[in-house]
C-alpha cells in the first residue's frame, strides 16, 4: 500500500519499477572520489560548519550532496551519529537516486527539484524507516540549474518542523557565496584567457559557468555550433576532473582543428590551431550518413562492390537512410515487420540489391522464401541493437560486413553542428542560440536522430525568423541533462543494457555474459538507472536534470 502523500507515494512507484524491494540496503562499497575543492564544496563548508555548531550536542546530521546526487559532506551533532548514519550506507562517495536508495529527502528532492520531508514509514527502504529527514535542492545562482541538495537527518523522534526554515537558511547562504564564487571565477578565468590570447594568431576559447570568451582569431573561426560542442567537451574533461587534453575536432565549416584544453580556475581554456592535414572541405549535415561513423565514400564502395551489409543501432540513429545509400537505385525495399511471402516473391528478378528493414522482426514463412531468394541477390539489412532472432540468422550471415550505427548521446559534440543543420533546411532565417545548442547536446537522446528531428520541426513551425533560445524548446527539452560521464562509462552502460536484453533481464546470464560478479552488475544496474520490469523488459530512465 502507497502512502498517502502524493509526492512520497508517486517516488514509491518509481522506486518499484527500478526493481529495488524495501529490504535493500545502499551498498557501502558503491562510492567514488568526491572533488574537495569544488566549487559546491567552497561556498558550502562555512556554511555546514555554522549548521553544525548550531546542532552541536543534538542527533541531527547535516548532508550535502552534488548536482549527481553524490554526497560530500556529512557534519555531526553528536559524534556518536557518525557510526549508524555510516552504517546505514550514508557515506562521502556515496549516489543517492531512488534506483539505488528509495525514497528519500535527497534522491526525491534530486528527482522532483523541490524541497522534500519524508518521514519514518514513508521511506522506501525499510533500514531509513527509523529517520526523519529534511532536503531543499540548491541553485546555482548564474545559471538557475540544480547545484546540490542540502538535507537534516534525524531520529523520527526528533522530528521538527522547525528544521525546514533552518535548512531554507543555510540553502540561501551556499547559494549566495556560489554567486560570489562564480565572480571570483570570472577574474581568474579572464587572467587565464589575456595571458593566453598573447599571440595575436592563436584562437582563445575561455569556457566559465555562465560566459564564453573569444579573442578575434576564434571570433573568425568558430561559429555558433561550434561554441555549443567546445562547451560539450569542456564539460566532459570537468566531470572526469582532468586537467590537460587534446584532439583533432572538425568544425560546422568543415576545418579541421588541433584543440588543446586545460583547466583553469574558473572553468576551461581551450587553443585551436589548424590543422594543415587536409584541404578544408565544407561539411553540412542533411542525413544520418553525414554524422556517424562512415564516411560516403566507404558506403560507395560497399554499393560498387555489391558488398552485403548489415546495419544495426538504436531506433531513430539512421538504419533505414543508411541502407537505402548503401543499396542504389536499382533495389527493391521490403518492411520486416509487414512483409509477407507473397511479398517476397513479387520481387522483380532483375533487382541487384534487395533491402530489409527490421529484419529481426520478419515472419519466419518469409524469412524462408527471403532466404531462398537472396542466393542470387546482394542483401542490405537493417535491425535493432541487440540479439537477432535465430530465424534470421541465416539471412544476417550472408551479410559480412556489420555497420553499427553510433546513439546522438555517445556523439554529443556532433549534435550542435547537426542541429543547426536541420533547422538552417527548415528555415533559412531561423538559428540557435549557442546556449540552445548546448542544452540541446546535453540532452540523452534516446530516440536519437528521429527526436532531435520532431524538437527542430517544433521550433521551426513556431517560429519564422531569429534566433532560437532554449525558451524557445519543447517542454521537457528545456533543461540541460548531465552526460552520463564520458564515452567510457557510456560504453559501460550500453553493454550492460545490451546484456541484459539479450538474457531477456535474466542478471545471472547477463553478468555471466559481461565477465563479471551478480554484485557488480547489481552496482552498474544501479548507478546508471537501469530498469528491469518482472516480464524481462529492460527500460533506461537516463540521466536526470542536472
Amino acid at each position: 500500500m502507497y502512502p498517502e502523500r502524493p509526492v512520497i507515494a508517486s517516488s514509491w512507484r518509481r522506486t518499484e519499477r527500478y526493481g529495488l524491494s524495501p529490504s535493500s540496503r545502499v551498498d557501502p562499497e558503491d562510492v567514488e572520489p568526491v572533488d574537495a575543492a569544488s566549487r559546491l564544496r567552497r561556498a558550502a563548508d562555512p556554511v555546514l560548519s555554522h549548521l553544525a555548531a548550531s546542532l552541536d550536542g543534538a542527533p541531527y546530521t547535516v548532508i550535502l550532496a552534488d548536482h549527481d546526487a553524490r554526497l560530500v559532506d556529512l557534519r555531526f551533532g553528536l559524534p556518536s551519529a557518525r557510526d549508524e548514519i555510516e552504517g546505514l550506507g550514508v557515506v562521502i562517495g556515496s549516489q543517492f537516486l531512488e534506483s539505488s536508495t528509495g525514497t528519500n529527502s535527497i534522491a526525491t528532492v534530486f528527482e522532483t527539484r523541490t524541497g522534500v520531508a519524508v518521514h519514518g514509514e514513508e521511506h522506501y527502504l525499510e533500514a531509513f524507516r527509523g529517520l526523519a529527514c529534511y532536503g531543499l535542492p540548491i541553485l546555482d545562482p548564474s545559471t538557475r540549474r540544480a547545484a546540490g541538495v542540502l538535507d537534516i537527518t534525524c531520529p523520527q523522534d526528533h522530528a521538527s518542523s522547525l528544521l525546514r526554515p533552518f535548512l531554507l537558511r543555510g540553502v540561501r547562504e551556499i547559494e549566495a557565496r556560489l554567486l560570489g564564487d562564480v565572480r571570483q571565477a570570472r577574474r581568474g578565468l579572464l587572467e587565464a584567457f589575456d595571458l593566453a590570447s598573447t599571440r595575436p594568431d592563436a584562437a582563445v576559447i575561455a569556457l566559465g559557468v555562465d560566459v564564453v570568451l573569444t579573442n578575434d582569431a576564434a571570433a573568425e573561426l568558430l561559429q555558433p555550433a561550434d561554441h555549443a560542442a567546445l562547451r560539450t567537451l569542456a564539460d566532459e574533461i570537468q566531470r572526469a576532473r582532468g586537467r590537460d587534453w587534446r584532439c583533432t575536432f572538425t568544425l560546422t565549416s568543415g576545418r579541421e582543428v588541433d584543440l588543446e584544453a586545460t583547466v583553469v580556475d574558473g572553468g576551461t581554456l581551450v587553443r585551436a590551431e589548424l590543422a594543415h592535414r587536409r584541404a578544408p572541405v565544407p561539411r553540412q549535415v542533411r542525413s544520418a550518413t553525414q554524422w556517424e561513423a562512415w564516411p560516403h565514400a566507404e558506403l560507395a564502395r560497399y554499393r560498387v562492390d555489391g558488398t552485403s551489409v548489415l546495419v544495426r543501432g538504436e531506433s531513430g540513429t539512421g538504419r533505414r537512410t543508411v541502407a537505402r545509400e548503401l543499396a542504389g537505385a536499382a533495389s527493391t525495399e521490403l518492411d520486416g515487420t509487414t512483409a509477407t511471402v507473397a511479398d517476397v516473391d513479387a520481387v522483380p528478378p532483375d533487382v541487384a540489391t534487395i533491402v530489409v528493414t527490421d529484419v529481426e522482426l520478419l515472419a519466419p514463412a518469409a524469412a524462408v522464401a527471403l532466404e531462398r531468394l537472396a542466393r542470387g541477390h546482394r542483401l542490405v539489412l537493417t535491425a535493432a541493437t541487440g540479439t537477432l532472432d535465430p530465424r534470421t540468422t541465416a539471412l544476417t550471415a550472408r551479410c559480412p560486413v556489420h555497420l553499427e550505427l553510433p546513439t546522438l548521446r555517445s556523439r554529443r559534440d556532433r549534435i550542435p553542428a547537426l542541429a543547426a543543420a536541420m533547422l538552417a533546411e527548415a528555415g533559412p532565417d531561423l538559428r540557435f542560440t549557442p546556449g540552445a545548442l548546448a542544452v540541446l547536446a546535453a540532452q540523452d537522446w534516446p530516440g536519437n536522430l528521429g527526436e532531435l528531428a520532431a524538437v527542430v520541426a517544433h521550433v521551426a513551425r513556431r517560429r519564422q525568423a531569429g534566433d532560437i533560445t532554449d525558451a524557445d524548446l519543447p517542454r521537457g527539452h528545456r533543461e540541460p541533462r548531465a552526460p552520463v560521464g564520458g564515452a567510457l562509462r557510456q560504453a559501460e552502460r550500453d553493454a550492460v543494457v545490451d546484456a541484459l536484453r539479450t538474457c531477456c533481464g535474466n542478471k545471472v546470464q547477463a553478468a555471466d555474459m559481461l565477465g563479471i560478479s551478480r554484485n557488480t552488475l547489481y552496482r552498474y544496474i544501479r548507478q546508471y538507472r537501469i530498469g528491469v520490469s518482472h516480464n524481462g523488459t529492460v527500460e533506461v530512465a537516463g540521466p536526470r536534470p542536472g
